[in-house]
Order: C-alpha cells, then structure tokens, then sequence
C-alpha cells in the first residue's frame, strides 16, 4: 500500500505568503521551525527556531504536533518525529512535508523507521529533480512511497528499537561533544603550566 493509505501528507506553510505588507502591521507572532532546527542525523533543536510575524491567524495544521514526521524536502531529506510536548506548536515552513500517522492503521515509530530505512532513502535520492546535491521531492512524491503495513505489535516492535537505537545515538552524539570540551580544557591547562615554567 502507499503511504498516504496510512497518513496524510502534506508540504508546510508557504511562509513568505502570509507576511505582512508593507505598512500592515502583524497579526499574530509564531516560532518557525527553519533547516538548522534539525541537523542530518535527525536531532530536532527547537532553540534554533526562528520568530515569524504573519499577516493572519493560521491553520492548526501547519503547526508541530504530537507524533507528526517531517521530512525535509531538500537534500539529505532528513526525517525526525515530534516526540515530546515541547515540540508542538512550531510552525512548519514548505521546506519540510508534514506526516500526520492514522493511529488507528500504523504507528508514527513504524512509519519514520520506513522514512530512514536506506532503500527508501536510495528510492529518495533517485527520484529527486535538480543535482544530487541539491535535489528537492515533493510531499505528493513521499505520499505515493509503498509500504507493507505489519500488524501493530510488530510495528510496535520495530518503532521501539528505532526509537531506543536514536536515543543512544544522541547520548553518544552529547558525550562526544563534552568529551571534546574537556580534552581541549586539560590540553590548554597543561600547556599554561608548562608556559608558567612548572
């Protein structure tokens, strides 16, 4: 079956449409999600975001919410899943497809582990327009991706293993950075002592 029998999908907000005009003041201030909220290994940082003024009240449905999937339209296509209540709420510029999962047909774990899997990945890359590097895919593209729908248990399975898989990325990912802070910090300390002539 294809995604779309699982989900909708759909490409965010055209942001530079709902700008104010000139000399029309903003209705209404909103966090936007932006390309460096989230980075190619999937890591979705909301510090990041960016502040849109628009010219009216929008749609609830361009707006981050729970268990949704976006999946950056341009090269490396990265996929990343809102997990945490924190997340909700941003509003999703036409950059990314937003993939909101049927609950009662499939998991949103099992359909972002289809996402990263790499031969859906490869399907991605072949079928964007424009150099490899920087190719674009629609949303309706993504929407007409086949995918075997399992029963729930086992996408449950897969969903959690991805999920575990992820979070231990992320803590070596942290681990990594501080572990490079503090042997910058010991170099430098024992490169002043020597200076001190100790």
């Amino acid at each position: 079956m294809q995604l779309e029998e699982l989900a909708s999908v759909r490409t965010g907000l055209v942001t530079a449409r709902k700008k104010p005009k000139e000399n029309q003041r903003p209705t209404k201030k909103y966090s936007l999600i932006n390309l460096k909220c989230i980075n190619s290994s999937g890591y979705l940082n909301t510090t990041v975001a960016e502040e849109y003024l628009s010219s009216e009240v929008l749609k609830a449905d361009f707006f981050t919410q729970k268990g949704d999937i976006l999946v950056r339209l341009s090269a490396p296509y990265t996929a990343v899943m809102i997990k945490e209540d924190g997340e909700c709420g941003y509003l999703v510029p036409s950059h990314f497809a937003i993939i909101r999962v049927d609950r009662e047909k499939a998991l949103p774990e099992y359909i972002l582990w289809f996402l990263k899997k790499e031969s859906t990945r490869q399907q991605i890359f072949q079928n964007s327009s424009g150099s490899s590097a920087f190719g674009t895919i629609s949303s309706g593209f993504l929407a007409s991706l086949n995918i075997r729908k399992l029963p729930m248990d086992r996408q449950a399975v897969i969903g959690e293993l991805l999920l575990l898989s992820e979070k231990e990325q992320e803590l070596l990912h942290k681990l990594a950075v501080q572990k490079e802070i503090y042997n910058r910090e010991l170099v430098n300390q024992v490169y002043d002592s020597f200076k001190r002539g100790n």
